[in-house]
């Protein structure tokens, strides 16, 4: 009993020092976040604020293509399409934050420091241009995989290789272009997926 007793004590022992430590390394945590948060606001009015090209770059990229979706998107399968796109913004949003999180692609000048990185690229550009496409492939019966091969291949090799020069993007730990051309190419076929399989779910109700 007495060795029952030592254990019990000592097992109760870890257990407190386990939690100590877990509200340490929480607290680290979020006053690293409340430093990461200044710093990057202060990195934002350096660098990418009002009087920058970056800032009217973003309020560029950020509004037109939203106003050409306006013009081009078709009223009647309105609610599909924009399920496809909104389906291409999370899956792409998942993806950056998890390629942002470990240095593998930084977006350095952001339309604001108040929004996540990189969210010109993930919630307007790449929805709007596959958007687009899908309205495109289904409308006139066309290969959509085809076509977004062929799309994605302009997007990295055009658009994201014109960031990485103007220093819009950077790449690191071995990051290259043909790893962002695969990571579309299945953000697309993802959102394809999802979209066809909510399509027929909506068939089955009928």
């Amino acid at each position: 009993m007495y060795f029952c007793y030592k254990y019990i004590c000592a097992m109760t022992d870890i257990k407190k020092v386990s939690l100590l430590s877990a509200e340490t390394l929480y607290l680290q945590i979020y006053n690293l976040k409340e430093k990461l948060g200044k710093l990057e606001s202060e990195y934002w009015q350096l660098t990418s604020n009002v009087e920058t090209w970056y800032f009217w770059f973003n309020i560029s990229f950020f509004f037109i293509p939203l106003f050409i979706l306006y013009k081009f998107i078709e009223r009647e399968r309105i609610f599909e399409i924009s399920f496809y796109g909104y389906s291409v913004h999370m899956i792409s949003s998942k993806v950056n934050g998890a390629l942002e999180a470990n240095n593998l692609v930084v977006h350095p000048h952001d339309l604001t420091s108040l929004f996540p990185s990189g969210m010109t690229v993930t919630a307007v550009i790449l929805p709007v241009a596959y958007m687009l496409l899908y309205q495109y492939c289904t409308k006139k019966n066309k290969n959509f995989y085809g076509y977004a091969l062929l799309l994605t291949i302009f997007i990295a090799y055009g658009f994201d290789y014109v960031f990485v020069l103007s220093d819009y993007l950077r790449l690191n730990k071995g990051m290259n272009l043909t790893y962002l051309l695969l990571l579309n190419f299945l953000v697309a076929s993802l959102a394809y997926w999802l979209t066809y399989l909510f399509r027929w779910i909506k068939m089955q109700t009928k």
